[in-house]
């Protein structure tokens, strides 16, 4: 087994820091809100490397108190030691992420000698969702049908992780092609025995099993909503069309949002600076407001009553209804909110258009076509629901532009109950059921919202933030909560978010793993598909993308 070299106590507390950087150093405090700062290496009390924050080991890697050779090497070690059970990872890439982070570790000691500015993701590990490309690496959509599929070149989210000198540790599972809620390959870190959502289920067990401190999942109907809260890590589904979706395999090209995903808020944000922005592959990406300078905040300002002001509307109508279990760490976190100043409003969501699932099935159809001599080799249950989309193709394009209409339609109502009640957000169980077990629910699509109340995000182009609010009395499994914001309200929202979680820790609580050698294939990286796509598929660039409406009020 490989074995991580520690963090020394006299690495974390002494020795020199180098030169400071400006965005989150003391030095910099002037030209930015204190919230866009990292912590002080001083301050991080955490010895295992792999069990740091984001920001903590983003501190100590710039301060030069921590290699990224040793972060990847603890990531790595308590991936080989524990991933057996829980199965978060399709594929390991060591040789190419021993590159990359050589190539970090120089990168940011010239940035200390010569005192310049760095991204804040220099040197951390990373994993990604199995519908990213990145070129020369396998792209399989954790399904039989793209088995020895290569990569032809990057997508756009990996371009701009690399670009910052991320590490890329594997590809995470996802459930097959992105299409169910519950990722059946792998188990729930907190209990093996329970799914850990879907579809970006391994990206959130990775995180929770503290295999990597940074993902990126997709979220098409709670992708990364829902695994986020049953695996008691952090979320953020930004605006549609903040981030690229460019080189990723879709579901639907309307209602696909990538995912940043860690274990606290503030990581989740600081991954989001670097993804967020205007991307000339993907042009939609250019038409929103620009990502505020500096990026997104990363730590919460505090103070006796931090949301005073702030209004957050919770549905009177939630559908599905949550489990009691699930409702009474809610209101728990609802009552925080209070206590922070926040006011909390009864409104009633807008009702969904249910024409809009049409629209889902033909933008699947309209993918998944060309594997029509393979369905045989998806999951039983997943090939019935490929079929039916592919069969969707028949419904006329007038219908289907007219299904947009309603999209259309549902976005205006959801920004009109924001101006009426003066929202700042709504919140919203992450998950209405208590946990569901290994097996259950294969078939269900994400698209369905049959076990959260998520889809409203999805068809408004809404962000939404989802937080660990406590685990279930019942079941012992976590439970988050949503907050949903009006279209590029993003940073707004994760200010909101952060006040909560620092309040509220509760994403620092570990699961206890039990040692089960890691089954992942460690693969090197070999010669690029033909493409022209970086997916290597036909038909993943999106014809049609509309971004979201500019909120009323």
């Amino acid at each position: 087994m490989h074995v991580a070299t520690p963090v020394t106590r006299r690495q974390l507390i002494g020795g020199a820091a180098g030169g400071l950087f400006a965005w989150g150093s003391a030095a910099g405090a002037a030209r930015g809100a204190p919230s866009h700062r990292l912590p002080e290496p001083e301050t991080v009390k955490t010895t295992d490397p792999a069990s740091m924050s984001a920001v903590e080991a983003a501190a100590l890697l710039r301060a030069g108190r921590l290699h990224p050779r040793e972060l990847l090497d603890s990531c790595l070690a308590r991936t080989r030691a524990f991933d057996g059970d829980i199965g978060s990872w399709v594929r390991l890439y060591p040789e190419f992420a021993y590159e990359a982070a050589d190539a970090a570790g120089a990168r940011l000691a010239r940035a200390r000698r010569e005192d310049t500015d760095l991204s804040p993701l220099c040197g951390l590990p990373v994993g990604l969702k199995d519908i990213f490309a990145v070129s020369g690496l396998p792209l399989t959509a954790s399904s039989r049908v793209l088995e020895g599929n290569i990569a032809a070149g990057h997508s756009g989210v990996w371009r701009r992780l690399e670009q910052a000198g991320a590490v890329l540790v594997g590809h995470t599972h996802t459930d097959e092609f992105a299409i169910g809620l519950t990722t059946p390959q792998v188990g729930n870190p907190w209990n093996t025995d329970f799914s850990p959502g879907g579809s970006s289920g391994g990206s959130a067990a990775a995180l929770a099993a503290r295999f990597v401190p940074l993902a990126v999942g997709s979220d098409t109907g709670g992708s990364v909503r829902m695994p986020a809260s049953a695996c008691g890590v952090s979320s953020i589904k930004p605006t549609y069309g903040r981030i690229t979706s460019h080189g990723m395999i879709p579901l639907t090209w309307t209602r696909d949002h990538v995912g940043p995903m860690a274990r606290s808020l503030a990581d989740a944000a600081l991954l989001m600076s670097v993804l967020a922005g205007a991307d000339a592959d993907d042009p939609i990406t250019s038409l929103g407001p620009r990502v505020p300078e500096g990026g997104y905040p990363v730590a919460a300002r505090g103070g006796a009553s931090p949301l005073a002001g702030i209004r957050v509307g919770v549905s009177t109508n939630p559908a599905p209804v949550p489990a009691a279990a699930v409702q009474r760490v809610v209101d728990m976190f609802l009552d925080l909110l209070r206590s922070l100043g926040a006011v909390t409003v009864p409104v009633t969501m807008p009702a969904m258009p249910s024409s809009l699932a049409t629209g889902d099935r033909v933008e699947m159809g309209s993918y998944h076509q060309q594997f029509g001599d393979r369905l045989g080799l998806y999951r039983p249950e997943n090939g019935g629901l490929a079929a039916a989309a592919v069969a969707s193709l028949a419904v006329p394009a007038g219908d289907y532009f007219m299904l947009e209409r309603d999209r259309i339609r549902f976005q205006s109502e959801y920004n009109r109950m924001f101006a009426e009640h003066a929202l700042d957000a709504v919140a919203a169980p992450g998950c209405a059921v208590d946990g569901v077990r290994r097996g259950e629910l294969l078939g269900v699509a994400v698209t369905s919202g049959a076990v959260a109340d998520v889809r409203w995000a999805n068809y408004a182009g809404a962000p939404v933030v989802t937080i660990p609010a406590g685990r279930s009395a019942d079941t012992g499994m976590p439970v988050g909560v949503q907050l949903g914001a009006r279209p590029w309200q993003d940073a707004e929202l994760i200010a909101i978010g952060l006040e909560v979680q620092a309040a509220l820790p509760v994403w620092r609580d570990e699961p206890v793993l039990a040692e089960s050698i890691a089954r992942a294939p460690e693969v090197p990286r070999g010669t690029p598909g033909a493409g022209p796509d970086p997916t290597n598929t036909s038909g993943a660039a999106a014809p049609v993308r509309t971004p979201p409406m500019n909120p009323v009020g």
